[in-house]
Formats: structure tokens, sequence, C-alpha cells
């Protein structure tokens, strides 16, 4: 039976993608080990992995959380590489006692890689994202760029000081390569469609994209009686959520209430557990969180900030975007998806401005009339749903398992 180590990131949009390649690899017969924090423990059991936690303090779902939403990637990062100073140890002890096979870890676990190298382990990286190169970022205007970019300098000092640390602590011939964020592997798994990928000379043989990995049998939610009802109305259905780490702000869900209040639809509004934006009109329903696929499953169109788990999420249900994407690579992903013709995107919070309700009422209008947008967003979902996934991700792995240990000196 083969063995994988596997370390996590701490996060929703990052986990849930590794879940139903991680169930079809344990269907399979391969031993996975999950690492994470303890928030995923249930998540992760589930799935017949074995989770074993990281120690305590060193990294969690909350602390990412607020690193994105206070500072940006540049704070996470900061967060990131001290607590692989703590990991990379930690799992080495680990892996000399569990002896995997091969250590897959999430591209941003830089600690995975670093105790891969260290134990002279074959690395099987998870991607949830596209890979970006410079020119991906040149979609920017000048005032984006000033929003964007400007927040994160008073970060520099702390991730350079930071990697040095690491750096001089666990030596540098375990570092991966440039760049640093997101890291490839011996094998990287991009669980997103090709055809949405930018081009980037880093991608070659080694990459693989096998398409999304969503599991809608083993991600049904509960859905309570007020909300079941109110899924089952006439009027088409819109969800408007902006995901598990930026969520949205009271003032954005009170313009939604304002922009929205006399279309003829039905808006769920997941806003997180922290917002209390009012009482919402007859329209529209507010939950801290929603089941989203059961959702989507119903919808017409969705209001989201584009990141990569919510955009292919919507799209697997061949339902139409309005993306208001709160950082760079949100809009990547958006400008991707209207490309295909199947998004409107509305780009004000990328530059610290308001998104006034007119035009977010129009981009709703629009993606509920526009016959080629609903169109072009089946197109894509067909893409999507007849895509490998999780299916061909276990293909990509299981083979490399067999090329990596027939490489390797028997002892």
């Amino acid at each position: 039976m083969s063995r994988i180590a596997l370390t996590g990131m701490p996060a929703a949009g990052h986990v849930n993608p590794s879940v139903p390649l991680v169930r079809e690899l344990v269907r399979r017969g391969v031993e996975v080990v999950y690492y994470s924090s303890d928030e995923f423990r249930d998540t992760i059991e589930r799935t017949g992995a074995e989770f074993r936690p990281y120690p305590h303090g060193t990294v969690s779902a909350r602390a990412i959380a607020d690193a994105t939403t206070s500072g940006g990637p540049l704070r996470v990062v900061s967060k990131l590489l001290p607590a692989a100073q703590t990991l990379v140890p930690f799992l080495v002890e680990e892996f000399r006692a569990l002896r995997p096979d091969a250590v897959a870890f999430d591209s941003n676990a830089l600690w995975g890689y670093m105790a891969a190298a260290r134990a002279g382990l074959p690395k099987i990286s998870l991607m949830t994202t596209f890979m970006l190169g410079v020119k991906d970022f040149r979609c920017l205007t000048a005032r984006e760029w000033w929003h964007s970019m400007v927040p994160m300098l008073p970060d520099i000092p702390s991730v350079v000081a930071a990697k040095r640390r690491l750096v001089r602590a666990l030596g540098k011939d375990i570092f991966p390569p440039a760049p640093t964020l997101p890291i490839r592997g011996d094998v990287t798994l991009f669980p997103i469609p090709r055809e949405l990928q930018p081009p980037n000379p880093l991608l070659d043989e080694r990459c693989h994209f096998v398409g999304p990995t969503i599991d809608p049998a083993n991600r049904a939610g509960e859905v309570d009686p007020e909300l079941a009802e109110f899924l089952d109305g006439p009027e088409p259905l819109v969800l408007v959520s902006l995901g598990t780490l930026h969520a949205g702000t009271d003032a954005f869900f009170r313009t939604c209430f304002t922009a929205l209040a006399d279309v003829p639809a039905r808006f769920v509004l997941a806003v997180g557990p922290h917002a209390d934006p009012g009482t919402p009109p007859p329209n529209m329903l507010v939950r801290a969180s929603v089941p989203q696929l059961d959702v989507l499953a119903r919808a017409t169109a969705f209001v989201t900030h584009g990141g990569m788990n919510s955009a292919l999420e919507g799209l697997y249900y061949g339902v139409p975007l309005v993306v208001l994407p709160q950082q760079v690579e949100q809009l990547i992903i958006a400008r991707a998806v209207a490309d295909k013709g199947a998004a409107s995107v509305l780009r004000h919070n990328l530059s610290g401005r308001a998104v006034p309700p007119g035009e977010l009422r129009a981009a709703v209008e629009r993606v509920l009339s526009d016959a080629s947008l609903r169109e072009s967003a089946k197109a894509l979902s067909a893409g999507v749903r007849s895509a490998g996934g999780a299916t061909d991700g276990a293909d990509v792995v299981q083979q490399f398992l067999i090329t990596a240990n027939s490489a390797r000196p028997r002892q």
C-alpha cells in the first residue's frame, strides 16, 4: 500500500479542493495522512484519511483570515514564514516515523515542500489557482496598483527578515526556487480547466490540469426550512457572497438592499459571521453562511468576489457571474471568465471605491437577462463537468508514485 503525507493550508478555500482528491486516493487504497489545523479535523476525517494536527499556535485558519483581511498576501506570507521555522523540524520527525512514499503539499504550505526536501522525499504540489506571472498584473490601472500594492509596503521588511531567519535556521538548500509562492513540486496538480489558465513559461510537463475537484454529493449542507422555502420561489434566484475570507462589509450589503430591492428576483445574501447589515427588503434572505453548492444548483446568477473555488462552483452549475474582485488574483480570474463570455466584472473595490448601486443593479440585471452570458456559462459548465477532476488527479498521483519509487535507491 502506498502512503502519502499531505501538508495542508488551513483555509477553507485550500482544504475544499483537496478533499475529493484525498477521498479518491483513499478509495483506491492509498493511505493518506493529512496535516492541518484542528478546525478541519472533521472534514478531513470524513475522507477516510488520518488527520494529524499542526502544533498549537503555528498556523490556523483564523490567523490566515486576519492577515488576508488586514494586510493582504504579503501579510499572509509574513505569518507563513515563521510558522515554517517550527513546522519543518516537526514534519521531518513525523516523516521519519511515518515513512511516506511522497509528500503532497498545498502550494502555499512552504513547510511541506521544505520538510520533503530535507527528508529526501518526492514532492506533489496541490495548486488552488492559476500560476501567475508578472505580465498578468499589467491589467491593473494606476489607481488599482496604488490601492492594491501600497498597503503591502509596510510588510516587506518583516517578510524579508522572516525569510532570512528561516534560511539561516534551516538552510537555503531546502528553500523552494523562485517564485517562492505558489510552490511547484516534482509533479503539480491544478484543479482548474486548462482553458482558463493564462500563458506562463513556468508551466511544463510536470504540471497537470485535471479540472475542478467539485463533489456535490459530499458537500451537501443542511438547508433550514426558511431557506428551503425561499429557494423554491418562482422568481430567478441570485446568490450574493464575497467568500469566507473577505465576506463583505455592512455597507456593501446595504448597497445590495438599495440597488436590488425592486429587481424581480430572489436574493440570498451570505454575509459572514460578523456582518449585520440590518433588515433586508422582502425579496432578500440574509444568512451568515449557506450551503453554497445547494444554492448554486438552483441559482440564475452569482454575485461573487471571484475566488477560484467560488468561480468554478458557479460555472459547474452554468451560472453566470457578477464578479467584484477584492484582490488582484481575483481580477485575473474574473477576466479569464469574462473573456469566455460568462461574467460581468465590477472593479471598484480594487481601487478602494464602493460599487455604485446603479452599476451593481445594471450588472445583475444583465446576467439575469442576457442569454449569451447564460449560454457561455453553460458551455463552460460542460467543460468543467467533463474534466476528470479528482479521478484524473488520483491517476496522476498514482503514476507519479510508481515512477518516483522505481527511481529511488533500494534500501
